[in-house]
């Protein structure tokens, strides 16, 4: 167990009030909309509109249309809300929630660092895609102009991180900012596609498949598949609600569901998945971009909190100064990254993302809900039937990834992940009960 620190007075600020580890008072809990609007912040993302860009690839504006629904509302949503109900219910973050299932060890040393590692390239790629729009916006050619762009990139990461680094409630007020921006981002978009491309060329667009329906779906999920593990890092800050936790996700879904159409909208007649060039192209503003780099903030809050939560719980900080100051420590790592060129990996990424956390969150929701009924505790040490069971998920969903492609490979790697440790724990329990059984 942490021992209690003593605090100075300079640390009850605005930093101390946002601990990595301790879990949320009742009494500081927020309405369902602060952390709805921090999802719907966290969907105003660059890769979103890419991704949209690449369905418009192969898709027509109808099949588009279906593999959105089926992605955000039917499948996104439920996972969604199974976890930011966790984190709800138990006041704490997704690493910490870990430690129930997997062990405080195994917690802080794979799904801690996995988070942290994961949440550092997400915000990497965004920045890296950021200093390409701002540099287009101030006439920097990125391609040939490496110093120009890496200053660019630079500032803007730095600003991307100080509400994250100050904690929850700076983040939310950045939301409240950014969300509207990102509204005016998509009107704008749809405006002069239609003015440079026309409504009837949109409309027809029929191209010739590239992927396959459910290779577009795990496409999207990819994008959104974090959220399977990290929504309880915001909803720990929402009340212990069903209803509540049902309604947070809708951030998400109605954010990104037009989000994703834009980006396909954009790109039909301009042929490039870059989103910048495609912006270029149909002749943005120079408020264009600086909207698009306000729309990024919001998700850039979301991975740089998660991944400073994450690398608390690696290290054991509570405090939150400490936390602040891992945030920091996480952000100048994660400019390097972007400075190194992580853009040209997109589309791997993702599907990296999308195999790794299925199977995480697939064992935090079986023992949360199935093997201990909904209660949280804390347990020490290493359980190996948790590291069996990401091991499973993580294998079937690269093997229907890459070697045989088939079905939904993120949903496939959660659902075989909670199955395997499931199956393990009720064996062990039989067999060799101890502080994980229960």
């Amino acid at each position: 167990m942490d021992q209690p620190q003593k605090q100075s007075h300079s640390d009850k600020d605005i930093l101390s009030k946002d601990n990595a580890l301790a879990p949320v008072p009742e009494n500081e809990r927020q309405h369902w909309l602060t952390p709805a609007m921090i999802f719907g912040g966290l969907e105003f993302t660059i890769p979103v509109l890419m991704v949209g860009a690449s369905l418009a690839a192969s898709f027509g504006l109808s099949k588009i249309l279906l593999i959105l629904i089926i992605s955000l509302f039917g499948l996104q949503w439920v996972g969604n809300a199974l976890q930011g109900y966790i984190g709800a219910k138990t006041g704490r973050s997704s690493s910490v929630i870990a430690k129930s299932s997997f062990g405080s060890v195994q917690a802080r040393v794979i799904v801690g660092f996995t988070i942290f590692i994961v949440s550092l390239g997400w915000w990497a790629l965004q920045t890296a895609v950021a200093g390409n729009a701002i540099s287009a916006m101030f006439g920097i050619d990125y391609h040939t102009n490496w110093w120009g762009w890496a200053l660019v990139t630079t500032i803007a990461g730095l600003l991307f991180a100080l509400p994250s680094i100050i904690g929850y409630n700076s983040m939310k007020w950045t939301d409240y900012l950014a969300v509207p921006s990102g509204l005016i981002l998509i009107i704008g978009g749809i405006y002069l596609s239609m003015k440079n491309t026309g409504f009837d060329t949109i409309m027809a667009w029929n191209p010739k498949p590239s992927m396959t329906i459910l290779a577009a779906i795990s496409l999207v999920i990819g994008v959104n598949v974090s959220q399977w593990v990290i929504a309880s890092d915001y909803t720990r800050y929402a009340k212990p609600k069903w209803k509540d936790n049902w309604i947070i996700p809708s951030g998400i879904a109605v954010i990104g569901f037009p989000l994703f159409i834009v980006g396909a909208v954009m790109s039909v007649g301009v042929g490039d998945a870059d989103i910048v060039n495609v912006m270029m192209n149909l002749g943005f503003p120079f408020w264009g971009f600086l909207i698009l780099w306000l729309a990024t903030w919001t998700s850039q809050l979301v991975n740089n909190y998660s991944m400073g939560l994450a690398l608390a719980n690696v290290l054991n900080v509570n405090s939150g100064k400490g936390r602040a100051l891992l945030t920091l420590l996480g952000t100048i790592l994660a400019i390097m990254v972007a400075l190194m060129g992580i853009l040209d990996y997109f589309e791997d990424f993702l599907y990296l993302t999308a195999l790794l956390y299925p199977a995480i969150g697939g064992i935090m929701m079986g023992d949360f809900f199935i093997i201990r009924k909904q209660k949280w505790v804390e347990a020490s040490g290493w359980n190996w039937m948790a590291t069996i069971a990401i091991i499973a998920g993580v294998v079937v969903g690269y093997i229907t990834q890459y070697l045989y492609p088939i079905g939904l490979p993120a949903v496939q790697s959660l659902l075989i992940s909670l199955l395997v440790y499931v199956v393990a724990m009720k064996i062990k329990k039989n067999i060799a009960p101890d502080q994980f059984t229960g």
